[in-house]
């Protein structure tokens, strides 16, 4: 699963390692990214701001900026997470091989890479991430709780 993390008042650069070399025909090209919120179903697309290929036999180093301003480059890498049409909480990760590095449209581009993100918050001023922890508090009338 790949970890993404927004920390207030920052910009907070996320990386993603993933052995995707056997995966690429090509590598001229930063691949494009789309995040789809479990929750919203919403997705955003961006291509990755960075595209290390030190290590390309063992992976390949992708990294995508969270932006805390209502900001966003997406051809730059740069997003913005964390908000009510896109929440902290997990994403579908789908990752393409692109062709050029400003392509933000998946129509037509080779899928490498399909799994999960989970979204959290780090520092004060964000809220909890996700979940909450169960309380005993008959008081607190806001709050859902799912059990299983």
């Amino acid at each position: 699963m790949i970890q993404g993390t927004a920390i207030n008042f920052a910009q907070f650069t996320n990386n993603i390692y993933l052995n995707l070399s056997d995966k690429m025909s090509n590598t001229t090209y930063k691949p494009l990214l789309a995040f789809t919120s479990n929750q919203t179903g919403k997705t955003k697309y961006l291509v990755a701001n960075t595209m290390d290929l030190t290590n390309v036999n063992r992976y390949i180093k992708l990294t995508w900026i969270q932006n805390h301003l209502n900001t966003e480059v997406p051809a730059g890498g740069l997003i913005h997470l964390g908000t009510t049409d896109y929440p902290f909480d997990f994403y579908n990760v789908t990752i393409y091989q692109n062709t050029s590095n400003t392509n933000l449209d998946p129509d037509g581009l080779t899928v490498i890479f399909t799994g999960l993100m989970q979204m959290t918050a780090s520092g004060s001023g964000y809220e909890s991430p996700v979940y909450t922890e169960y309380t005993t508090n008959d008081a607190d009338t806001d709050s859902i709780y799912i059990t299983n």
